[in-house]
């Protein structure tokens, strides 16, 4: 199958927010996203994390991926600390003179299941100018059980259905490295590389959705589906124009299986 010509993006929670500060939004970086966003003349789609927000919440009410019966209010806390941040990225977006479109997850999937009719709308709309800008978030899978669907997730969902040219997982590091020591960069990656490297982030820290070892299993998802995937640092706003224009000088690029 051809790719679209579609940007995905991932707005990591690591560089839309500060982690270690509940409910405070990295404003600089949201910001300087939002002004490098303006460069780009390819239609876009969005999703970001929950950061210090949804991760915040999820934790104290400790909710995870699995479907269970969790707190009901803690399911209402978390959504809406979910919406507030959106509001923040979506209101930088519109600063710059850009247009996007605040939505929730649950207006493109049924649980973890995606709605394709529906996702294959909001592709219609980025070629129209249109942004349309989504979250991981709490989502509700049938009866009394809820579940988080993660950002990262959420990504391979709408990968799979949209299958875009471009597909970007910003976080707050350059890329996968060899080891943590060293920090060297791994600059390309092979889908038969998948067991190692996840065997390499087994130790993830208390993150809800599984941190970097998260976005590396994703990554690894979609390129097996023919994809290219890039891990860049999003706190380096110029690196995403350069991996949405296929000139990605700084990353690690998890090349797709050839069908």
């Amino acid at each position: 199958m051809l790719l679209h010509k579609l940007t995905l993006i991932k707005l990591g929670g690591s560089v839309v927010t500060f982690k270690e500060k509940p409910l405070t939004a990295n404003i600089d970086a949201i910001d300087g996203i939002s002004r490098a966003l303006t460069q780009l003349g390819v239609p876009v789609i969005i999703v970001h994390g929950g950061g210090s927000f949804g991760h915040y919440w999820s934790v104290k009410y400790d909710m995870h991926t699995k479907s269970a019966n969790y707190d009901v209010h803690g399911v209402s806390v978390v959504h809406e600390s979910m919406i507030a941040l959106n509001q923040i990225i979506v209101n930088s977006l519109i600063r710059v003179g850009l247009n996007p479109y605040g939505m929730t997850p649950s207006a493109l999937t049924t649980g973890h299941k995606p709605i394709v009719a529906k996702i294959k709308r909001i592709y219609a709309m980025a070629q129209s100018k249109v942004i349309p800008v989504t979250f991981g978030d709490i989502v509700h899978v049938g009866g009394t059980k809820y579940s988080i669907l993660s950002g990262d997730a959420l990504m391979t969902i709408l990968a799979r259905v949209l299958r875009p040219l471009r597909i970007i997982f910003a976080t707050n590091v350059d890329g996968v490295y060899k080891d943590s020591v060293s920090r060297e960069l791994i600059n390309k990656m092979q889908v038969a590389d998948k067991r190692k490297s996840i065997e390499f982030f087994k130790a993830s820290g208390t993150d809800a959705t599984g941190g970097m070892q998260r976005k590396v299993t994703e990554a690894f998802k979609i390129a097996s589906h023919g994809m290219d995937v890039m891990l860049i640092n999003g706190l380096v706003p110029e690196r995403i124009i350069e991996a949405a224009e296929g000139t990605l000088k700084v990353g690690t690029v998890v090349k797709g299986r050839k069908s």
